[in-house]
């Protein structure tokens, strides 16, 4: 092997451990647990008062409790996207796909959909 190739492997070799390194930590596809969708509650948000003659965006807040084997949570998701809270409540009464970290949720419905959520009080489902 000359020089030059040798040098270009390493090169090769530091970037990919960099790009390795430094890929955000996300949810992996394996820790998932099964659980059911107890009850779903839509919460409709307007922007207020805006400085434009023309309409903000409108964001939904869908509290929505989860059953894993025994134990129940709590989770709180916002969106602006209709289609989500749609799918979110035809989801009600099903099974889903959840991971949880600390109070970071991901959820993954049986249309497909991804949803990143949060685990809040039980008070608030």
């Amino acid at each position: 092997m000359s020089f030059l190739t040798r040098r270009f492997v390493l090169l090769l070799v530091v970037l990919m451990c960099l790009l390795v390194a430094s890929r955000p930590a996300g949810f992996a596809q394996n820790s998932y647990q099964t659980a059911t969708v107890v009850s779903v509650r839509e919460i409709r948000h307007s922007p207020g008062l805006t400085p434009s003659r023309f309409a903000g965006p409108v964001y939904f807040t869908v509290d929505f409790a989860l059953r894993v084997s025994t134990n129940s949570y709590c989770v709180d998701y916002e969106t602006p996207v209709l289609d989500e809270v749609q799918d979110l409540r035809s989801a009600n009464g099903k099974e889903v796909k959840v991971e949880m970290r600390g109070k970071k949720l991901a959820v993954v419905l049986p249309t497909g959909r991804r949803l990143k959520a949060e685990l809040v009080k039980q008070t608030q489902c």
